[in-house]
């Protein structure tokens, strides 16, 4: 008998357990006394020897359930309970799942491990639902797997289904924007208007949902027809996002949002209990079309040392914990830009209105105060509730105009000579700093795209970015140094085996410079030594691949990439869940009031967070790809330049010319086998060119065609460098 099949007894056994406590050593006694898994006495004359199945060995028995044991207390199916382990009832988990192209389903836990789901155990879950899984047994990279027992909730509630087959009675279709085994949909004619079911033709795209208490067979589902795709006057690509992630700009009716119009003593209870800065100058810095002002800022030189503060709006004191208003915020835990639209954390009321530090008017918000040297050392900071009304606002440009003026006597200016300053100590201590530029689309009156452009990073977005950071550093600093439960932005150092791939990069490219460990110094050497240029700017893309990636979690665990041994986020909460937690868990603290959460609840609402805000970043990229690719489209061009930045076997990808846009070579392109050689990471051989190709390659390509739905733009070679080897691309 097999350890897997030993271990899906141990977990039916514990199932049948629950709710009720048990040892392990009960355990151990059950399954190496067993009949069934007691290796015979060979003496036995029952036994025939060439018939006795080989059995498994007590020690390797006792070690798997030690194992098992050991991975179900960490994930909460067993819990320690003095000398015995009280079995979870009921004995499942729960998350939301992710299925892969291969139909694969991966669920993320609390404990940040994650939970494998065979693709024909994954029942009817589709990308996105919350479902309940019970676990099977420890599989590869012993890690847990299981079976989806039951969808809890499903991930989105409208799906495009593209008509593939059209009868008297039935209308079936692919759905699309769905990852994992082809997904099919069922309309039934009975469910629909004769006059739009004659109106359906194979290729439509329709807008349907899944029919409640319908259980789909083999992959085929039920539908209810809603419209169809065409037919709406709003943006096409814009509620293509919308379903696929399933957001809703618009807050539910039910939720009571009958707050006075005003802040003042009349309308705020604790007011006389907050520090009165209406006086002190305090300017908000945003881009021009910011409608949510989270954070604004003050700042007095005086002489030998500096003050600065950080107001960031007080979401707290209308969002009541536990309210329907703060669990609907914590569903969405984040707001989420598609391209020129917003679909907000909290309703407009709010995040437009009276939690936005809007100039001239009376805001409450939560101000950090810090004393500071003029060589960006920071000495001492304070916390408290504020009433706070901006005297200006000002946007980036208007605040970068007045920086580089260099007026010694404007305001301005001698918050940028501070920020500098700090900046300057902290890439001193610790700050891997990459070049990377953001790509931001630009539209006309009608909201269409009309370019692509790099996004120049001005000096005024430097100097709001350090002192926020100030302010996310301080607030965790104090939290952690009370030892309080609080959600921390965690950014784990990198791997020290992605060194060997990053410096065979470097070796290639003609640079005598080696990366030794993952180390500020080291890295930065690395990054100063390359010229900024297309070589440099692939090790950049290779360098932010390797880092890991940052989430929110329950352990101070600091922030690798900044250089900061603590770290969370505070100064965003119109906008980011997390901020509004570690808001109300500051101010219980200082209350010295009970604690708002326990170290579990913080791991849950971790986890949660870290998956909206890559559900969040997912949409974005999205979007913003569909729409750079309607303006491509619109310009008529066919021909560009570009270089090689990623390789698969069956697609290699280029970053065209036009603004950082990425398209994909066809491996036919290269070779007419079933996939190009690849050497290692960066780079395959050609047999239809009789080359290696590098990333980092320039070629010239034409348009092949733009596939939306695939969100690929698809190219074919036209040219390349013959003559050039990555040996003489030194410096």
């Amino acid at each position: 008998m097999d350890t897997y099949k030993i271990q899906r007894k141990i977990i039916e056994y514990l199932d049948q357990k629950s709710g009720k406590d048990i040892t392990r050593q009960e355990i151990k006694k059950k399954f190496t006394e067993s009949s069934e898994f007691k290796r015979p006495d060979p003496k036995s004359k029952k036994v025939k020897s060439f018939k006795r199945k080989e059995k498994v060995p007590r020690k390797e028995i006792e070690f798997l359930i030690d194992q098992l044991c050991n991975l179900l207390e960490i994930e909460g199916l067993l819990i320690p309970n003095k000398k015995y382990l009280t079995v979870a009832s009921p004995f499942r988990l729960s998350g939301r799942i992710s299925i892969s192209r291969r139909g694969d389903g991966f669920i993320s836990l609390p404990s940040k491990n994650e939970i494998f789901v065979p693709g024909p155990l994954t029942n009817t879950a589709i990308t996105g639902d919350k479902v309940e899984v019970i676990p099977l047994g420890i599989g590869k990279k012993d890690r847990l797997e299981a079976e989806v027992t039951k969808v809890l909730k499903r991930g989105r509630i409208l799906y495009r289904m593209r008509v593939k087959e059209k009868t008297n009675k039935f209308v079936f279709g692919n759905f699309l924007d769905m990852l994992g085994e082809g997904k099919e949909g069922v309309l039934h004619v009975k469910s629909i208007l004769k006059d739009s079911f004659d109106a359906i033709n194979i290729d439509d795209v329709l807008i349907v949902k899944l029919k409640e208490g319908a259980e789909p067979q083999d992959n085929l589902y039920d539908v209810s027809f809603i419209r169809f795709e065409s037919d709406t006057k709003e943006d096409g690509d814009l509620q293509r996002i919308l379903m696929k992630y399933n957001y809703d700009p618009v807050h539910p009716d039910f939720i009571p949002l009958d707050f006075p119009e005003e802040v003042s003593e009349k309308t705020v209870s604790d007011w006389n209990s907050r520090t009165d800065l209406r006086d002190l100058y305090a300017v908000t810095i945003d881009g021009i079309t910011a409608k949510d002002f989270d954070d604004a800022i003050s700042f007095v030189d005086e002489g030998n040392r500096l003050r600065v503060w950080i107001h960031i709006a007080d979401v707290s004191y209308y969002v009541e914990k536990g309210s329907a208003l703060d669990k609907e915020a914590y569903e969405r835990a984040t707001s989420v830009y598609l391209a020129n639209r917003v679909v907000p954390m909290l309703p407009p009321i709010l995040s437009e209105n009276l939690c936005s530090l809007v100039a001239n008017t009376n805001r409450l918000a939560f101000t950090v105060e810090m004393e500071a040297s003029k060589t960006g050392e920071i000495y001492n900071a304070k916390f408290y509730k504020s009433i706070i009304k901006v005297k200006k606002r000002y946007t980036y440009e208007m605040a970068e105009e007045e920086i580089k003026a260099q007026d010694p006597n404007n305001w301005m200016y001698q918050v940028s000579l501070f920020t500098d300053a700090l900046r300057k100590h902290r890439m001193k201590t610790g700050r891997i700093d990459l070049n990377l530029r953001e790509t931001t689309i630009t539209w006309n009156e009608r909201k269409e795209p009309i370019g692509i452009e790099n996004r120049e990073r001005l000096t005024s977005h430097i100097l709001i970015e350090e002192l926020m950071l100030s302010a996310n550093l301080k607030v965790d600093e104090f939290l952690r140094k009370k030892k309080i439960p609080t959600l921390h932005r965690i950014h784990e150092p990198m791997d020290e085996e992605k060194l060997e791939t990053l410096n065979h990069f470097l070796q290639l490219n003609g640079y005598n410079v080696q990366i030794h460990d993952t180390s500020y110094p080291e890295i930065m050497k690395a990054v100063k030594e390359i010229q900024d240029n297309s070589v440099g700017k692939i090790f950049n893309y290779l360098l932010l691949r390797s880092f890991m990636q940052a989430y929110y979690g329950a352990d101070p665990l600091g922030h690798w990439g900044l250089g900061f041994k603590d770290y969370c986020h505070f100064t965003s909460p119109i906008r980011r869940y997390p901020d509004l937690i570690v808001h109300r868990v500051l101010q219980a603290t200082l209350l010295e009031s009970e604690k708002e959460y326990s170290e579990n609840e913080i791991a849950v609402m971790g986890l949660h967070c870290s998956e909206e805000e890559r559900r969040a970043a997912d949409a974005e990229r999205d979007i913003v790809k569909i729409k750079s690719f309607r303006y491509l489209e619109s310009t008529g061009i066919k021909e560009f330049k570009g270089f090689i930045v990623g390789i698969r076997p069956s697609q290699i990808f280029v970053e065209l010319d036009i603004s950082n846009l990425e398209g994909v070579l066809d491996k036919s392109e290269f070779t007419d086998e079933f996939e190009v050689m690849i050497k290692n990471d960066f780079s395959f051989y050609s047999k239809k060119y009789s080359k290696i190709f590098f990333i980092g390659d320039p070629v010239t390509v034409s348009l092949d065609r733009i596939d939306f739905e695939e969100i690929k733009v698809f190219l074919k070679l036209k040219d390349f460098k013959k003559d050039e080897t990555p040996l003489k691309k030194n410096k």
